[in-house]
């Protein structure tokens, strides 16, 4: 376990918490992924107030109501409460409401494990709310992991509890900045390459060891059987879904580089109409993205499905195609296909750290930024081809436009990077008479960093760093 284990960012997280309980009462949803981090940022919003936490396990009524029982006696100094414990959750309620609640805070973490045991719960609370507790200074927070449940449970229209909350958040992954925080002093491009295994995930970067290399932790901490990690996709989808075996399927191929709707709708033997509603579901719970050409138009079909989360990027580009020699501690494959194809995917997520580094920190002051990609006939030969540029960002009023490669490489010629970058960007549509261009090249290193012209910038390594940190 990494050694510096800090509470990192969530600024934002906790200024709005602050914001709910100076209301005279509020009923707050906090929720998110597994292991995204919402149980450290509750204990650590809570450790100066006046609070309960209740933590709910997948266990009987009765077993849940024993242990919140032993929680709210403590809280109260209450000798009754702990030899006689609330057989059911009503009686909790009727518990708390006659007692002393301005300024307490209560919570209820994996609130959705709760309603599994009693589906009565989210309207025994809402009753409760509506007649004593919204008018009595208290505080609820309800929590959990499970984003379809909680969607459903609680923000849903047709929850007892829909209309009640006074605001909720969705808690997302670190960016790569909050990253860099868990490993401070250690060599920025190691630093890329296990954000590109790990994402985001508090959980997930803990699991890393400082001293390690990046193929030693990947190893070790992903590919091992018996880490926490080996099995975190398929836990992670049986937990949020009915039908785990078809998003599973949908999740492989997307890997596999099937993109688009027609692709996946062939790969699996289905309709794509039957494909919508599992590509929605997971696009709610963040493990897949939809991308379009940054300048296309809102109903634009150039759509693509990409896989969002890098922990399941990697896990089913390295790990899954060698589960079976995986599970025998068999470990050939998986070391000479991460040597062989690591650092092209690297690569691949260098992109999405270069975006990072320009969203608000960019000539053009622009917060849109995306990709481009489309088709052009061949002058020549007549044939038809696609073009690609890794990173676009538009300012609509000024009417700027930059455009960026990235190259994850030692020694890159700018000069010819540029020439091929700039050749592509007369294909891209958007203000072609009146606007602005600058260019952009993020690379490891160049083999001259030079002074290209005011319109035209070069990233290295060591700039990320500077920005970034």
């Amino acid at each position: 376990m990494n050694t510096f284990i800090q509470f990192v960012n969530r600024k934002n997280e906790l200024e709005f918490l602050e914001m709910q309980i100076k209301r005279s009462s509020s009923l707050v949803v906090l929720y998110g992924r597994r292991r995204v981090g919402k149980s450290e940022l509750i204990k650590h919003f809570i450790k100066d107030k006046n609070a309960i936490y209740l933590l709910a396990a997948q266990e009987v009524e009765q077993e849940l109501l024993g242990s919140f029982s032993q929680d709210i006696a403590a809280y109260f100094n209450d000798p009754t409460l702990k030899t006689n414990p609330f057989l059911q959750f009503k009686q909790l309620l009727e518990n708390l409401k006659e007692r002393k609640l301005r300024n307490l805070v209560l919570i209820i973490d994996e609130f959705p494990y709760l309603v599994d045991a009693n589906k009565a719960i989210p309207s025994l609370l809402q009753k409760y709310w509506d007649l004593y507790f919204k008018s009595s200074g208290f505080h609820i927070i309800l929590c959990g992991s499970s984003i379809g449940a909680m969607e459903t449970e609680v923000l849903g229209r047709k929850s007892p509890l829909y209309g009640r909350r006074t605001g909720q958040w969705k808690l997302d992954p670190l960016q790569f900045k909050h990253f860099l925080t868990f490993f401070s002093g250690s060599e920025f491009e190691k630093m890329m390459e296990l954000y590109s295994i790990s994402g985001g995930i508090p959980l997930y970067i803990l699991e890393f060891e400082k001293g390690k290399t990046t193929y030693e932790n990947a190893k070790d901490a992903i590919a091992r059987r018996g880490s926490i990690l080996y099995q975190e996709a398929d836990i992670i989808l049986k937990e949020e879904l009915r039908e785990p075996k078809t998003y599973f399927s949908l999740l492989k191929e997307i890997s596999a580089g099937k993109n688009t709707l027609n692709e996946l709708a062939n790969a699996l033997g289905t309709e794509r109409t039957a494909l919508v509603r599992y590509i929605d579901t997971l696009k709610n719970l963040d493990l897949i993205d939809t991308i379009k050409p940054i300048t296309a138009k809102e109903k634009s079909k150039n759509t693509l499905y990409i896989l969002k989360d890098n922990y399941f990027k990697f896990w089913f580009g390295f790990v899954y195609p060698f589960k079976k020699e995986l599970d025998s501690f068999r470990f050939d494959g998986f070391r000479k296909n991460f040597e062989e194809k690591f650092n092209a995917y690297v690569g691949r997520q260098f992109e999405q750290i270069c975006r990072e580094s320009l969203i608000g920190n960019n000539p053009i002051n622009s917060t849109e930024v995306g990709s481009w990609w489309g088709s052009y006939r061949d002058k020549q030969t007549n044939e038809r081809k696609t073009a690609e540029i890794d990173i676009v960002a538009i300012n609509k009023e000024t009417k700027e436009i930059l455009f960026a490669e990235c190259k994850w490489q030692d020694g890159v010629n700018a000069r010819k990077i540029l020439t091929s970058l700039q050749e592509k960007t007369k294909l891209v549509e958007w203000n072609n008479t009146g606007r602005k261009e600058y260019f952009a090249v993020f690379a490891k290193s160049f083999a001259k960093k030079e002074n290209l012209g005011e319109n035209i910038l070069l990233f290295d390594l060591k700039d990320l760093k500077g920005i970034f940190r």
